[in-house]
C-alpha cells in the first residue's frame, strides 16, 4: 500500500457524517417525517436514504448526468 497515488482520496470521514446523523436522532426525525411516503415496508427507509444522500452531497458526489455532460 502507498500514499503517493494520484487521484487518491479518502472518503474515511463520510462515515462521521452519517454516524452523527444517527447519534443526534437526525435520521430516526427523517424517517418518521416520512413515514408515509413509503409504499411498501421492506424498500428503503427514506430517512436513511436522506441521510446517505446528503453524506454523499458532502462528500463531492454529482449527478450521473451531470457526469455525462447533460446538465
Amino acid at each position: 500500500m502507498t500514499t503517493d497515488g494520484t487521484g487518491v482520496v479518502s472518503h474515511a470521514g463520510t462515515v462521521l457524517l452519517a454516524e452523527l446523523a444517527d447519534r443526534i436522532g437526525l435520521t430516526a426525525l427523517l424517517s418518521e417525517a416520512t413515514d408515509g411516503l413509503r409504499e411498501r415496508r421492506a424498500g428503503h427507509d427514506p430517512g436513511r436514504v436522506l441521510i446517505d444522500v446528503a453524506v454523499a452531497i458532502a462528500d463531492g458526489a454529482v449527478t450521473h448526468h451531470r457526469r455525462a455532460g447533460l446538465g
